[in-house]
Order: C-alpha cells, then sequence, then structure tokens
C-alpha cells in the first residue's frame, strides 16, 4: 500500500469510528480490527472512563475475532453474519463484519436495541461480501 493510499484509508476508518460514535448516544467506544488483532483506529466518548485498561481492550478484541471466525465456519448455511450483541451488566458489545475487518462497538445497557442498531447501521458505508 502506497502512503497515499494509506492516509485515505486511514482517514476513512477515522471517518468510519467517528460517524458510528455519534450515531447514538448510547455508544461509548468504536474499533475497526483486521483479522490480525491489529485495532485499526479507535475513538471513545471522551467524558467517559474506560471501562477497561490497554490489555484488557487487547484481550476482548482477541475474544471478538475468536467468536467471529467461529462463527464463519456456519456461514455456508446460515448466511454471512450481520452483527452480534452481547449484552453485559455494564456495556453491550455489538461486533459487525466490516468490509473484511470487524467493526467492534461498546455502548451504555439499554432496552432500546432496535433504535440504537439502526442508528448505527444508518451511518455505515455499504460494502460487497
Amino acid at each position: 500500500m502506497g502512503m497515499a493510499e494509506e492516509i485515505v484509508t486511514t482517514q476513512s476508518y477515522e471517518k468510519l469510528c467517528s460517524d458510528v460514535l455519534y450515531s447514538n448516544e448510547s455508544v461509548r467506544f468504536v474499533g475497526l480490527v483486521n483479522n490480525k488483532s491489529d485495532l485499526l483506529h479507535s475513538v471513545q466518548k471522551k467524558d467517559l472512563d474506560p471501562l477497561l485498561d490497554d490489555d484488557e481492550i487487547k484481550i476482548s478484541i482477541n475474544y471478538s475475532l475468536e467468536r467471529w471466525r467461529k462463527a464463519q465456519n456456519l456461514s455456508f448455511r446460515l448466511g454471512h453474519e450481520k452483527l452480534t450483541l452481547t449484552e453485559y451488566e455494564h456495556v453491550t458489545l455489538i461486533s459487525i463484519p466490516y468490509d473484511g475487518k470487524l467493526l467492534l462497538i461498546s455502548t451504555q445497557p439499554t432496552i432500546h436495541y432496535h433504535e440504537m442498531i439502526q442508528a448505527i447501521i444508518s451511518v455505515i458505508p455499504p460494502w460487497e461480501n
């Protein structure tokens, strides 16, 4: 990848993460990872304390990628995964496959998932599987 292409790609990652972060007031953190566990870009709301430290974030990324890889084993029968939602007591984690990468989103726990997910999906540009 050339330097100009890398800059454009980085800018598109920044825009994607920022757009998702501000798509709904419940969103706390957004990160985009590749299949090698590299965090390509991330943003979080400034007024919130992070729930995980840097090492715990790496562990969470690895768990999310492992779950995503396992889910792909059944895609020939179930179709491609669109998103996964995991609710914890203090946070909800959403994983969305995006252009060969995984978009990781953490949100405040809420009972209005449908509205929140629709807001998030509405700002994600389409891509081909």
